[in-house]
């Protein structure tokens, strides 16, 4: 019995964490921090008491609740209220004292920060901006800008995203369609080089060239190849 009750709680939760959105995950914001505390301290009350049924409601009334408290921040004062705004900690090179006592940050914090993302100098740095999701983004100095092909000059073909058609054997019919291709398509270009679905661990199409790349596995004596 307590297996079972386990299981289902873990996938209760699961499915709230599902529910409540990825941003909850990985941007968050002030809300999703509070929610995600509620909801593990929600989800483990019934592996000590014996009633169930009492979290479960709980945990739907918690996603509800974080799903209008997204909504409510796609409104502008909703959003200054629940997420706050971007404050800026450095410009033009320089260290913005009053920025970082409102935003209770440390001069060594931000430092390190810095460094983590590749700028050693502060003096390198038009830009530092703390986001309402508690990331530091940075925008360097032209002269510290990366270089790219654009300032090369450099003729460039945009091959467009690569998106996974077959995964570990297995083709993935559902971006076959985003793709605009058929699975008679996929299966044709693997016959003209002898190959079946179970042969290929990964293989992706970019969507703007249509350029299919397949990875085999370690038993396909062939190695990856590449249709133009």
């Amino acid at each position: 019995m307590i297996v079972l009750k386990i299981l289902l709680i873990y996938l209760v939760t699961i499915a709230t964490m599902r529910v409540m959105g990825k941003s909850s995950i990985v941007q968050m914001t002030p809300y999703d921090l509070v929610a995600i505390i509620i909801v593990g301290t929600v989800a483990s009350e019934p592996l000590i008491s014996t009633e169930v049924w009492p979290s479960l409601i709980a945990l739907a009334a918690i996603a509800g609740l974080h799903i209008a408290f997204s909504y409510l921040t796609l409104n502008q004062i909703g959003n200054r209220f629940f997420l706050g705004e971007p404050t800026i900690l450095i410009k033009d090179g320089e260290i913005l004292e009053d920025s970082l006592e409102k935003s209770h940050l440390s001069v060594s914090q931000m430092l390190s920060i810095l460094r983590s993302k590749g700028f050693p100098k502060v003096s390198d740095v038009e830009y530092a901006v703390l986001e309402p999701i508690g990331e530091i983004s940075i925008i360097p100095k032209p002269a510290n800008s990366p270089v790219t092909i654009e300032h090369l000059n450099l003729e460039y073909t945009d091959e467009g995203m690569p998106i996974s058609v077959v995964i570990d054997g297995r083709i993935q019919k559902h971006n076959l369609r985003l793709l605009n291709l058929s699975e008679e398509w996929l299966l044709q270009k693997l016959v003209d080089r002898n190959l079946s679905p179970k042969d290929i661990i990964y293989a992706y199409v970019t969507d703007k060239t249509k350029m299919l790349i397949i990875n085999l596995r370690l038993q396909a004596k062939q190695k990856p190849d590449e249709d133009k």
